[in-house]
Order: structure tokens, then sequence, then C-alpha cells
């Protein structure tokens, strides 16, 4: 078996600029688990990267490259895809969507990297890279199916492989925050911690739209992924740290 650590990871600026204590604890506790990561490869299922509706979309470039301003820090990275695991994900699922940009080969071939993906990477040595966007589809149940082909496949490969579920939880916490307040903020996110600490996600998968609507995570698309990818390896989720920055709130979660 080749899957080395599966990763809950939050991508606010705040766990890299570290304006409060909760901040930098947060920091500290995915460097303290991160840094002995010896994998080869990682994988990243960010909701800021690119969204298509048929599917959820591979980046097939060549070279991933990109780089995010927080204060007057700026991040870069430049990696390249590992199209091995890719071409296993296309033929694992038709939802497992090949994109790609510019061309296919050569310099010219490189995708650009969101913050939802670049942000977590800062956290691991440089690898190969193979970077996802996310399905925000109703069809819980395909999520979750998705997560265990995905299992099914890092799991096979010649390489080791860490997979990174990029996500942020329950956007609207407070008044003052862009998206307003909403009760079902709070409500969210206590579930979503409760689903990791008890291995239990029936209450996510049943949300409705409106719930979500109103709770504003970017988070839950990539949960039901990640509790289907867990599921099939039979392996435990163990929650990290969570906390409240303003109006959103950060989660850290690891299975292995």
């Amino acid at each position: 078996m080749t899957l080395f650590r599966t990763y809950l990871i939050p991508h606010g600026d705040e766990i890299l600029s570290l304006p409060n204590s909760e901040s930098k604890t947060m920091n500290n506790v995915i460097n303290r688990e991160t840094r002995t990561d010896s994998s080869d490869t990682i994988v990243v299922i960010s909701p800021h990267s690119l969204r298509i509706p048929s599917g959820l979309p591979v980046i097939n470039t060549q070279y991933l490259s990109g780089s995010y301003k927080i204060g007057k820090n700026l991040l870069k990275g430049d990696y390249e895809t590992s199209r091995d695991l890719n071409a296993r994900l296309f033929k694992a699922s038709k939802y497992f969507v090949e994109t790609n940009f510019v061309t296919s080969e050569g310099e010219l071939s490189t995708f650009p990297i969101d913050f939802g993906t670049l942000i977590p990477l800062t956290f691991f040595c440089n690898k190969k890279v193979s970077m996802l966007g996310q399905w925000r589809t109703s069809k819980r149940r395909q999520l979750i199916e998705l997560g265990k082909k995905l299992y099914d496949v890092v799991s096979k490969l010649d390489t080791t492989v860490s997979v990174v579920f990029s996500a942020d939880q329950a956007h609207t916490h407070s008044k003052t925050g862009p998206y307003g307040y909403d009760q079902r903020a709070k409500q969210y996110d206590k579930m979503v911690i409760r689903a990791i600490e008890k291995n239990q996600f029936d209450d996510l998968i049943s949300l409705d739209d409106d719930y979500l609507r109103g709770a504003k995570p970017d988070s839950y698309w990539n949960l039901l992924m990640f509790h289907g990818f867990a599921e099939r390896g039979k392996i435990v989720p163990k929650f990290h740290y969570y906390y409240l920055q303003e109006y959103f709130g950060m989660l850290f979660a690891t299975a292995e």
C-alpha cells in the first residue's frame, strides 16, 4: 500500500500570517503532522481550483505554477504534475474529468495554482502534485463513491502518496463578515467536528442545499469525498484542532 497519510487542511491566509494565538496553534499543529511526510506525491483537492458541472476536474498540464500574496509576503510554488496518477484517475471513473491549459506538454503547459492549493502545499517539501478541483454536485453518493475511487487509485501506485482535502468550514459566523450571519454556521462546524471525532457522517450527508447556502462552507463536497476515501481504506479520521477566524471556521484533521 502506498498511501502515506490523509489530511483535511484549511487554507485561510491566517494560518501563515499568524495574527493571533489560535492561528499560531493551527500552524504548529499542521507542521507537527506534515514535517514527517515522506511521500513522493501530493494529491490536493481544492474548492478554489477549477470547477466544472460535469464532474471533478483533474488538472493535467505538465506543470503547475502560482503565487499568492499574504500581507507583505509572496507565496510561490512550482510543481511537476503527477501524470501517471492522473491517468489512473481518468480510468477509474468518468467523473474524474481531464482538463488542460494552453498545450499538453512543455513549458507552456502550466496551470495556475489557486490559493486553496498553494497554502496547504507550503507545509510540504517539494513533491510531484496531482491538483484536483471540486465538484459541487447535489449527488452526495457520487461524491462518496469518487472518494472511494480515489483511494483505489492511490493505494495501488508504485510511489508513496499523501492526499490533502483542502477546506474551510462555514463562512457565516459573523454579522460583520462578507457573507453575513447565519445560525447554521455554528451548527455546521459542530457537525463536522462530531463527524470526524465519531467517524459518523450520516448527518452531513443528509444536509439539504438550502442549509449549505445558509452556512456557506466550501468544505462540504470535499468532506463527502474524504468520508468515502477513509471508508474504502478503513482508515480512521483523527480530529486535531479547530478555531473560528472572525467569520469562518478552520479545522485540521488527519487519517492514517
